[in-house]
């Protein structure tokens, strides 16, 4: 594929719509969280478990880009919730992975249909040609 020229002023716009879209996204998703009074770091957090099934806590610390003793208080609460259980490597004690009980699945998926619905809201605001458009070209973006 031929590499296009840049344009500047497409960079800022582009740049300037994704900050938007993400930041109006995540307001909906947070009033979503409230309502099923889970702050939405949480969410986030159950969310990141479910894609990488049991990650340690120094990879949930990674991913919510906090240090590892806020990613502890982030777990340490969950677990108050009964929403995850830690799990001690039994080779390196060091090592804690987490992983979600019923009750937390029960959450995402909750969770899950409710931003499932937010997104088909918004796409279909598109044309069924725009919405197969959207797609081409985020995964033209996604791509490395």
């Amino acid at each position: 594929m031929k590499k296009q020229p840049i344009l500047i002023d497409n960079i800022s716009l582009l740049e300037e719509k994704l900050f938007v879209f993400r930041r109006k996204l995540r307001d909906m998703l947070q009033k979503e969280a409230q309502s099923l009074r889970c702050p939405i770091s949480q969410i986030d957090t159950l969310f990141y478990i479910v894609e990488k099934g049991n990650p340690s806590m120094k990879e949930i610390a990674h991913y919510l880009n906090v240090t590892p003793p806020s990613a502890t208080a982030i777990i340490e609460t969950m677990q108050k919730k009964k929403l995850i259980t830690r799990m001690v490597n039994d080779k390196d004690r060091r090592t804690v992975r987490v992983t979600l009980t019923p009750k937390a699945w029960k959450l995402f998926k909750s969770f899950h249909e409710r931003k499932f619905t937010i997104l088909k809201k918004m796409i279909s605001k598109l044309q069924e040609n725009e919405q197969r458009q959207l797609i081409k070209i985020l995964n033209i973006l996604i791509k490395e």
